[in-house]
């Protein structure tokens, strides 16, 4: 049975069984949920509503599958291989995606270089501080991990970097707020973003390192990149 064969099987199983309404009511909360997830904005909440909507769902095709009594449907195991991939994504890359940057930056811990670095990090969030080889100069938070080029540690004095440093802090301390997958860019102290994120890591890197420092820290990277 092709799987267009098994969602009219699906339904005219559902017709004639006494526990369809068990299963509708599974579907209409799956598509309440999943409709909620993109209406909230606070993003541990909305992950937690899509998270909620997928196991809904998949309840919905089991009991749907032990109604109908069948073996070796395709949908469900297209569905099961879905949300198991959909999982990894959510909850396993983002905790190593930071190891994976250091492999493929080749990058080494900063402290190594710059002594103060990884103190002052240490102060704000528990994050490790890496550079890499490269003229263009970059700052990013990844994981638990911040990562600076060398273009940047060149480029910058002491205040501009704590500044920098600061702002990328913040993005490791409240990155519970930001969606998962949101987690996975690169988030590079570049141009100015206009993001509720982007102003409050700026926020408290003006707090930290003092306004001077931030704004000379971003006119300096504007002007490579403009």
């Amino acid at each position: 049975m092709n799987i267009f064969g098994e969602i009219n099987c699906f339904w005219v199983c559902l017709r004639l069984s006494d526990f369809a309404p068990f299963v509708a009511l599974f579907i209409v909360i799956s598509i309440a949920l999943l409709a909620a997830s993109f209406m909230v904005k606070e993003p541990k909440r909305r992950l937690l509503i899509f998270v909620s909507a997928q196991v809904s769902v998949i309840l919905a095709i089991i009991a749907t599958f032990y109604l109908m009594e069948c073996e070796g449907m395709m949908t469900i195991y297209l569905y099961l291989g879905y949300a198991v991939i959909s999982g990894i994504l959510m909850f396993g890359i983002t905790r190593y995606y930071d190891r994976f940057m250091i492999r493929r930056l080749n990058a080494k811990p900063a402290g190594s270089i710059i002594g103060w670095v990884q103190r002052f990090v240490d102060q704000l969030a528990a994050a490790t501080v890496y550079y890499y080889d490269s003229a263009a100069p970059r700052a990013f938070a990844a994981g638990r991990s911040i990562f600076v080029s060398v273009g940047l540690l060149e480029m910058l004095d002491d205040d501009e970097l704590r500044a920098v440093l600061a702002h990328e802090a913040w993005h490791i301390r409240n990155n519970s707020r930001m969606p998962y997958l949101r987690q996975l860019a690169l988030m590079t102290f570049s141009s100015h973003k206009s993001s509720e994120l982007e102003i409050m890591a700026d926020r408290f890197a003006a707090e930290i390192a003092g306004d001077e420092a931030l704004s000379s820290a971003r006119n300096k990277l504007d002007k490579v990149f403009i």
